[in-house]
């Protein structure tokens, strides 16, 4: 029996809309265009599947989604905290789920990272709870563009995103990376062609708690740990940690959007990876599977054990290691992507698609980073 059927104790299933916003970066939406389908034999094609699920994980602790979009929920008896409220047609679901099954309030909302898809329903939870993140999220609120997920940069280096800074990711990796033209014209609130900092976060409430490496949350008798582990596909990430059951949660790490019931998945590789140097990923990961833990329950992706969740480590490992022997042999991009093959990775979801484009971004992290 796989761990996903073991710990499927309350679930939840309703039809949701489909995407009008590419696979990696809405997880739910009222206008539809993104096809359903379930991984196709070739591995090698973007797909999402959406029904809403709410499952008891162990004890306490609870998981809600759409499937590939998840938040973490710890119920005490003084209270919930709550880990990711993703956007807001997300936390109305799980509010509701949240006042059907329990009497307790929401008391905490923790932020995994700053990205809209993860926390922009925060607000749907009233304005008397306690919102806790990494103490970037408020300098990536301060007023300037944040780092976004998906290659999505301000190219033209004017403090804004127009059209094009979306569209040249989505159009060179459709379903991998960028967004919509959609997406676009959702945040460009008042239609002018450009969407600014306060357009994007209009509906993101900052965090009223922050830390900067560790801290300690008690509530009912429960205790959780928050940990910045450096960084990675953002800077001002959050894992949250609890000891009692073993479970472990973090966001665009480890198991990335592209993730559903199989770890074995090459990762999206958006830009030189996020623009973030690839020892900080390494020791991201390792920071995760220093933890006594026996279970990832992720943003992203199913359950998965620890010895499951140090594959994609060993993946960075291997990759990294065969790119920083081929330019230290005088290759070039081109015969690297040529020589490269990771033949142990084969089976993984994504290799003939997004091998020569990781070997790509790890060329580029190591050229802009060694």
């Amino acid at each position: 029996m796989s761990v996903r059927t073991k710990l499927m104790v309350l679930i939840v299933v309703v039809a949701l809309p489909i995407l009008d916003i590419f696979l990696p970066y809405s997880p739910f939406s009222s206008q539809a265009s993104y096809a359903q389908e379930e991984f196709p034999e070739d591995k090698n094609k973007p797909v999402f599947r959406f029904a809403n699920q709410f499952e008891h994980i162990s004890g306490n602790l609870y998981r809600s989604g759409n499937g590939a979009w998840h938040s973490i929920i710890l119920v005490t008896s003084e209270g919930i905290v709550l880990v990711d409220p993703l956007n807001n047609m997300a936390a109305e679901w799980t509010k509701q789920q949240l006042e059907s099954r329990f009497n307790v309030p929401v008391r905490y909302i923790i932020y995994s990272h700053s990205h809209f898809d993860h926390v922009e329903g925060a607000a749907v939870f009233g304005d008397d709870i306690s919102i806790i993140g990494h103490e970037k999220i408020l300098q990536n609120m301060d007023g300037r563009f944040p780092q976004l997920p998906g290659d999505m940069i301000d190219r033209n280096l004017n403090g804004l995103i127009d059209r094009e800074d979306i569209m040249i990711p989505t159009d060179a990796d459709p379903g991998i990376c960028g967004m919509s033209a959609s997406f676009f014209d959702q945040y460009d609130r008042n239609g002018d062609g450009i969407m600014t900092p306060a357009e994007l976060q209009q509906d993101i409430l900052p965090p009223t708690l922050t830390y900067s490496n560790r801290m300690t949350l008690k509530l009912g008798g429960e205790t959780l740990e928050l940990l910045h582990p450096g960084t990675n596909h953002a800077n001002d990430q959050t894992i949250v940690y609890f000891p009692k059951e073993k479970v472990v949660f973090a966001a665009d790490m480890i198991a990335d959007a592209l993730v559903r019931e199989d770890i074995r998945s090459l990762p999206s590789a958006c830009g030189p990876y996020d623009g973030s140097p690839i020892d900080e990923w390494i020791n991201s990961y390792k920071a995760v599977l220093d933890l006594d833990f026996t279970l990832f329950a992720g943003g992203h992706g199913d359950y998965f054990t620890k010895e499951e969740a140090s594959l994609p480590l060993q993946f960075l490992q291997d990759l990294r290691k065969a790119v920083e022997q081929g330019m230290a042999a005088g290759m070039g991009l081109e015969q690297l992507q040529q020589e490269i093959t990771l033949p142990q990775y084969s089976q993984w979801y994504f290799y003939e698609r997004l091998l020569k484009k990781n070997i790509h971004a790890m060329y580029s992290n190591l050229q802009q980073y060694r």
